[in-house]
Formats: structure tokens, C-alpha cells, sequence
């Protein structure tokens, strides 16, 4: 009588089952692509639409830097040169010097000056056009970074701009700007004190001069006495 097939079929599967899997074969991969093929198709298409759409939209950044050594501040507020000089180091005043630079060099009315002088159309014209010399500083003010080192005497400024023609000339007149600003509130005073320096002495010069002419015409009438 023939054995029955049964048991050799159960041990060949036994075997199969307990045989050691390889891995992801090649086949496999080729399987599961071909099964998410639409899937792949969609995300590439959506992928290269968002760097079309990136590459046409987006502006490129333009920076300028410049740096100011700030060695010190000449506060010129004695009427009589020499008495007060008002020199003062950012080493002996400490931060208070920098951060009043600092208020100096961002402030409003500063930013509107450049942006006169600049153009304010030209300013503009990236963010929507326009002419408004106030929006101008604004953005100025905005695209404008100003920082200075632990422990130093250095202000970095730098700007930005999405145009590559205005970012420099920008920077330069901040700076030229800001250095102007600087002698008005520092030595406007100084400079008033010696106009009236300069008109107190014409007029003791003159004063003396018409008191030596009294002198010379008493001597000359033979007055010794005023009175008599």
C-alpha cells in the first residue's frame, strides 16, 4: 500500500515557513511602487508646482554693514572755553553713552531725513510703490539692525533691502545722517557759546576803547574831576 501524500505536502510547507527571510527583495520594491505609482506622480507633480511657484515669488535679501567706533562724546556746554570741556569716554560713562548713540542713530526723525534724501518712491517701490516719506522711514526703521558687542565701543549697522542699488547708499546716509545729528545735540551748544564768546569780548574790547577815549578827552580839557 503507497504512504499518503499528506504528510510529505504538511513538511514541505513546515519548511518553507521556518526558512530565513532575506529582506526587501527587488521585486518587492518594484511591487510597492508600482501600487503607489499615482501617489508618487501627484507629490512630484506637487513638489516641483511649489518650487516653480517659490523660484518666481520669492525676492532675494540684500544686506550692507558698516561699523562705528564710538571713542567718546564732547558735550561743549561752558560759555567760557577751557572751564568744561564735557569729553566723556563710553569707558567712564558706561552703556548710558552707547544707548544714547543708539537712540540717536535709530530714531524716527533720522530715518525720515534718509529717506528724503534717498527717494522715497524708490524705497517703496518693492513693498507696494508709493511716495509717502513717512511709510519710507518706517521701512527704513524696520530693515534697519543695530547692535553693539558686550564690552564694546563698536555700533554695527547693518540694512536691508530687496533692492541691491539702494541698500548701500542707504547705509550711507544713515551714517553720514547720524553723524550730523551727533554734533547738532552734542555741540550745538558749544557752538551758540562761542558766538556769544566771541560778541562778549568785541564788546569789552569796545568798552574799554571808549572808556580810554573819556580818559584821553578829560586829560585833554583839564578836567580832573567830573563833578567839580
Amino acid at each position: 500500500m503507497a504512504p499518503s501524500p499528506a504528510p510529505a505536502r504538511e513538511s514541505m510547507r513546515e519548511k518553507r515557513l521556518s526558512a530565513p527571510h532575506h529582506g526587501i527583495t527587488l521585486g518587492d520594491i518594484w511591487y510597492a511602487l508600482f501600487r503607489h505609482k499615482w501617489k508618487i506622480a501627484g507629490c512630484t507633480c506637487l513638489g516641483m508646482l511649489a518650487t516653480t511657484a517659490f523660484y518666481f515669488t520669492w525676492t532675494p535679501i540684500y544686506q550692507s554693514e558698516a561699523k562705528l567706533l564710538i571713542r567718546y562724546v564732547q558735550d561743549t556746554k561752558a560759555i567760557t572755553p577751557g572751564i568744561d570741556s564735557g569729553v566723556k569716554s563710553p569707558d567712564r560713562g558706561g552703556e548710558n553713552i552707547i544707548n544714547s548713540e543708539l537712540e540717536i542713530l535709530t530714531s524716527l526723525d533720522l530715518a525720515r531725513q534718509v529717506a528724503e534724501l534717498v527717494g522715497p518712491e524708490k524705497i517703496l517701490a518693492p513693498f507696494g510703490g508709493g511716495k509717502n516719506v513717512d511709510l519710507a522711514a518706517e521701512v527704513i526703521k524696520k530693515h534697519m539692525f543695530v547692535e553693539v558687542p558686550r564690552r564694546s565701543s563698536v555700533v554695527r549697522v547693518a540694512m536691508t533691502h530687496p533692492d541691491h542699488t539702494l541698500v548701500q547708499p542707504i547705509l550711507i546716509q544713515i551714517v553720514d545722517n547720524y553723524f550730523r545729528k551727533h554734533i547738532e545735540i552734542h555741540r550745538a551748544v558749544g557752538i551758540m557759546d562761542d558766538f556769544l564768546s566771541h560778541r562778549t569780548d568785541d564788546l569789552r574790547n569796545r568798552l574799554a576803547q571808549t572808556e580810554e577815549d573819556l580818559r584821553k578827552a578829560r586829560t585833554n580839557a583839564g578836567i580832573i574831576n567830573l563833578e567839580d
